[in-house]
């Protein structure tokens, strides 16, 4: 793994996350901090044949993308820029912590990690913070991980983009004209659909919010004389689901989000 890479992307997501408006979200957990990391990667991968930003071998593990190697650095990568650390006992009875920078608000390192990643990462951090359920639930939907199995190293290489060979420099030079008009085409699709939905608005019945009245009650109570059934039992037990169920084409060509 590349230790310099790392920490430059570490200090730049606790800067992006500095300037969040609510103070709560200006600190982040280990959780949040290897996940913004990965998607690092996944943005640089993209754009470099597959291969990573950080070095680091991500693995599915759980339900999600992990590096112990990433976990351990965290702490010392805070503490070497001068970042703060703030422990406190979990719900679980274990410590937990939550990192942050000293008055980085205004310094731009936007310039310190490569620019694709740094754009998408700031777009990424102002969208989820440090909202775990809403981060994870947009990090399992990557297709690394729609792609993998539990205990499989993460494929990179699966989002570069693959043009279709006839596209391939295969696009005509258009001239103004045929540009203008090309641009009126689109603005007259975009009218048409914002009617069509203006009309659907209009259209969207309201339905009555059901009255919980007397005839009400009364109707559930006559209904459940007519079934004479016995009282569901409760049963405890662990659920179990096959490991087949993970290489499944639903999770890699459905839009889960």
């Amino acid at each position: 793994m590349n230790k310099d890479r790392i920490r430059k992307l570490i200090r730049y997501i606790l800067a992006e996350a500095s300037q969040d408006e609510d103070w709560r979200f200006r600190e982040l957990g280990p959780i949040h901090i290897l996940k913004y990391v990965y998607l690092a990667d996944m943005y640089f991968a993209a754009r470099n044949q597959g291969q990573t930003y950080t070095g680091l071998q991500w693995r599915f593990h759980h339900y999600g993308p992990w590096s112990p190697e990433l976990y351990q650095e965290i702490p010392d990568a805070v503490k070497a820029m001068g970042g703060d650390i703030r422990s406190f006992e979990s719900q679980y009875g274990k410590d937990a912590y939550r990192f942050s920078l000293k008055d980085d608000s205004q310094e731009d390192l936007s310039s310190t990690v490569p620019t694709s990643v740094a754009f998408l990462l700031r777009r990424d951090i102002q969208n989820y913070g440090a909202a775990t359920h809403d981060l994870l639930h947009y990090v399992y939907t990557t297709v690394p991980i729609t792609h993998a199995v539990p205990g499989d190293q993460l494929d990179f290489t699966l989002v570069v983009p693959h043009p279709e060979p006839e596209t391939i420099n295969s696009s005509p030079r258009l001239s103004a004209r045929e540009k203008k008009k090309r641009k009126q085409h689109i603005k007259d699709i975009r009218a048409k659909i914002a009617e069509k939905k203006e009309q659907r608005r209009k259209k969207r019945v309201r339905p009555t919010p059901p009255r919980y009245d007397e005839v009400f009650f009364g109707g559930v109570e006559e209904l459940d004389k007519d079934f004479d059934l016995p009282p569901m039992e409760n049963h405890d037990g662990v659920l179990s689901v096959d490991k087949s169920a993970w290489g499944d084409d639903w999770r890699k060509n459905h839009d889960l989000s």
